[in-house]
């Protein structure tokens, strides 16, 4: 009887522990890619000049319920970069600037969120671009489409000389100033 009891217990706490476990886990969302954008606005001699990565991926396990469990990575092709100058996008593919023949990548990740407001969202995360990690803060809202579809929009602004973005005579921020703002719009699916 004794052995019962204890196949019992063992039994009871499996369950028990398995049961915990699948509530650790944040649902998981599927980037739409064709509703998502990941934009960036720089200056340049006091004028905007605004582009687009246009290929990025992501993991994305996030429960606004359940913050302390979520978790974020995006990786961003660099060799997607477009702007409204080819010639400008060619640059910031070069050596000085993004490098991307040798950092193809940018990748964000955050494990850190807390609320700041109805539907309003602040991420701790760090952003690695080249061959510089740096810790980056966002702030992004929540706009549910459906029950299983929703639109994450937020933005950041990060110094472009923390990560050796403009080297050599573009490492001076009088042309080119140091603050680059990114906006993103991410559409997800579950």
């Amino acid at each position: 009887m004794k052995f019962l009891t204890l196949n019992k217990f063992v039994f009871i706490i499996t369950v028990l522990f398995s049961s915990s476990l699948s509530y650790a886990a944040a649902p998981k969302w599927q980037i739409i890619p064709d509703k998502s954008s990941i934009t960036f606005t720089a200056t340049q001699n006091d004028a905007p000049v605004t582009g687009e990565f246009k290929s990025f991926t992501g993991d994305i396990n996030f429960d606004p319920e359940q913050l302390s469990i979520s978790n974020v990575a995006i990786v961003v092709d660099i060799t997607s970069v477009k702007t409204s100058y080819a010639e400008i996008a060619k640059t910031l593919l070069s050596p000085e600037w993004f490098d991307a023949k040798t950092f193809p990548k940018a990748t964000f990740k955050a494990t850190s969120f807390s609320k700041i407001g109805d539907n309003n969202y602040q991420a701790n995360g760090t952003l690695t671009i080249r061959d510089k990690t740096s810790a980056v803060t966002l702030t992004f809202t929540l706009q549910p489409v459906t029950k299983t579809t929703t639109i994450a929009k937020g933005e950041t602004k990060i110094q472009r000389s923390t990560f050796g973005i403009g080297r050599g005579e573009w490492a001076s921020t009088d042309n080119v100033k140091d603050e680059v703002k990114i906006d993103f719009t991410l559409a997800a699916s579950r």
